[in-house]
């Protein structure tokens, strides 16, 4: 049943049209993906929907009674505001109507309670509860200026998940969040039966949750069916049928021109109509997509020693944020920094930047260490300064890693900002495009440890994949604080875990590695209970009546466990072998989302297996010893 449909709507801003000739319709219960570049309109798009924004041309039909929430990017609030009085403060059809009831009596109040019974029997205020204590959210007092990132994120959630509605609108949902809440958002969205419409960066989460995905591109939206990896697939294939169709226009122009220039008696003959049609072939070039913008900068030389943390605590009165963190970063570290919100990941970032000071312990920094720090909000520029001259403030001149001296208008083309854009007032730039801006500031500092705190957000797909390139040919340190887990798992080869109550782990892989792991250990433990449950009984109903018989039946194996026993070895060989291959895969330049997907999920079934078969291994390549 469609539930919303725009036809030729239009949104022009000073120097022309953000989009146009827009043809959208939304069916219930639809899972719609949006994607696009910094700019091109998504948040945009989203408030024309919601029906903040008028369309300057164009016609919008909902269906009668359309109930909308949406999930703003960035939500406002006073330095007052309570969670609940935020909870109060949204937007949607039911939210409204409650507000209405607590200020309502006699005749009025049973009328909106009338209305109230159509949203169901459980009250909004039960499901406000019930929804704020999954995300941790007890207090409904705490004032939300006092709250973390993460956790206004989760109250803004709460605000829009918890009210009864058609179409949920979510703008970039995950920012900010843990891995954690990530996965539970993933696992609430995939058995909703309202409609959404998601704007996301995170690739992994958009694969999962969309079933469709509308892209803006040239002031067109365009609807792809399937998730984020089928759009790729389809993408890549409609610019190859795009590449074949170009090929042939150009031989077909060579011999157009090689018979028009064989002499001015020859041209002088042809008929004007020959001439326009080969003028036509020339201007009928592909208009290809501009190529990821190639990160590159200068990097200083880093000596022998990065950053050593020596028993370093934070606290912050009677809590203990980080306690006693022992650790170093060598040269050429790749190290991710994972935990919940509020386990001091951030902070773990500024003890080594030197922005807070330990508790206890202390921080030893190398001699040629040069750090920049890519922090998770956008910085505080004046947004009436140009985008030339916030980079020429940072730097005039700088020598890239190929060895090339660029000035600020050079570098800023090389990342990307055409020259239209570098005399734009940063006032005018989109969230994601500051965002980027502020990258490349950080990355013209030539620093050689590079330290990134939830980089990706507000940055567009595009971005992002260039950005990972860079991070794989950046020759210093890298340590990043990231829920992103596509990016993490592509530049991370190391992990510190934070539990939350100031410990700090560390794990010798990547993050699917860890994921893996923390998966395989239920499973092992489960399995291994299973076996002793089993081995129980067995040895119970088939007690010998002798201690000798007893010491006989512990240690030999039978034919059965011999067998197993002998196929073991080349059954974890073979298990090894695939694991080896399918991390040579996340690494491999080329591979398409689904394939890496679907490396995902075996990987996630094998490293589990290799553990089971090698703990059941020892434990006959022990009774054997024995016998």
């Amino acid at each position: 049943m469609n539930i919303l449909s725009i036809s030729d709507a239009a949104v022009a801003l000073k120097d022309g049209f953000l989009f146009e000739n827009l043809d959208l319709g939304i069916e219930s219960g639809e899972r719609l993906g949006l994607v696009g570049k910094n700019g091109t309109g998504k948040t945009t798009l989203l408030r024309l929907i919601a029906g903040d924004l008028p369309a300057d041309r164009g016609e919008m039909a909902r269906r009668r009674g359309l109930a909308v929430s949406i999930l703003e990017q960035m939500p406002a609030f006073g330095a007052d505001t309570t969670i609940a009085e935020f909870l109060y403060g949204g937007r949607a059809p039911e939210i409204k109507l409650n507000d209405r009831a607590r200020r309502a009596s006699g005749t009025q109040l049973a009328h909106i309670e009338k209305e109230l019974d159509a949203y169901g029997p459980v009250p909004l205020e039960n499901r406000y509860a019930a929804l704020c204590a999954e995300l941790g959210l007890e207090d409904m007092n705490r004032l939300m200026s006092t709250m973390s990132g993460g956790e206004v994120k989760k109250a803004a959630l709460a605000r829009t998940l918890s009210p009864k509605a058609d179409l949920v609108l979510l703008d970039e949902p995950t920012n900010h969040l843990d891995l954690d809440t990530i996965e539970w958002l993933e696992s609430r969205l995939l058995g909703a039966k309202f409609a959404f419409i998601l704007v996301t960066h995170d690739r992994w989460f958009l694969d999962s949750v969309a079933d469709s995905i509308l892209e803006i591109d040239k002031r067109r939206v365009y609807r792809h069916p399937g998730n984020y990896s089928a759009y790729l697939e389809r993408k890549a294939e409609r610019w190859a049928a795009a590449e074949a169709a170009e090929n042939r226009r150009l031989a077909n122009l060579k011999v157009e021109l090689a018979w028009l220039m064989r002499g001015a008696r020859a041209r002088a003959t042809k008929s004007e109509r020959r001439k326009d049609e080969i003028r036509a072939k020339q201007a009928a070039s592909l208009e290809r997509p501009p190529s990821n913008f190639v990160f590159s900068s200068a990097e200083s030389r880093l000596g022998k020693k990065a950053v050593l943390l020596k028993k370093a605590s934070v606290r912050y009165g009677e809590r203990t944020i980080l306690d006693q963190v022992e650790y170093v970063v060598a040269p050429g570290a790749r190290l991710g920094i994972v935990g919940p919100n509020g386990s001091g990941k951030t902070s773990l970032l500024k003890l080594i930047t030197g922005e807070i000071a330990p508790s206890a312990g202390s921080i030893d920094r190398g001699d040629t260490v040069r750090i920049s720090c890519f922090e998770q909000t956008a910085d505080d520029a004046d947004p009436s300064v140009s985008v030339i001259d916030y980079i020429r403030n940072h730097a005039e001149r700088v020598r890239m890693s190929d060895g090339a001296a660029q000035d600020a208008v050079l570098l800023l083309e090389r990342f990307g900002f055409n020259r239209d854009f570098q005399a734009m007032p940063i006032g005018r730039l989109s969230g994601g495009e500051r965002r980027r801006l502020q990258l490349v500031r950080v990355l013209a500092e030539a620093p050689n440890v590079l330290l990134l705190d939830e980089p990706t957000n507000d940055l567009d797909i595009d971005t992002i994949e260039a950005l990972e390139d860079f991070l794989e040919g950046f020759q210093g340190c890298i340590v990043a604080v990231s829920h992103d887990r596509a990016f993490l798992d592509r530049i991370a080869s190391f992990l510190l875990v934070l539990d939350g109550s100031g410990k700090v782990r560390p794990f010798n892989g990547s993050y699917l590695e860890w994921k893996a792991s923390l998966d395989a250990a239920p499973a092992a433990e489960s399995e291994g209970k299973a076996g002793q449950d089993t081995r129980k009984k067995t040895q119970a109903k088939d007690k010998p009546s002798s201690a000798a018989g007893t010491a006989t039946q512990k240690k030999k194996l039978s034919y059965a466990e011999r067998r197993e026993f002998d196929a073991l070895l080349p059954e974890i060989d073979a298990l090894e072998s695939e694991k080896a291959a399918l991390e040579s895969l996340f690494s491999k330049q080329g591979a398409s989302p689904l394939e890496i997907r679907k490396a995902h999920e075996r990987y996630g079934e094998v490293v589990p297996l290799i553990d089971a078969r090698t703990l059941r291994w020892e434990e006959l390549a022990q009774r054997e010893a024995d016998s």
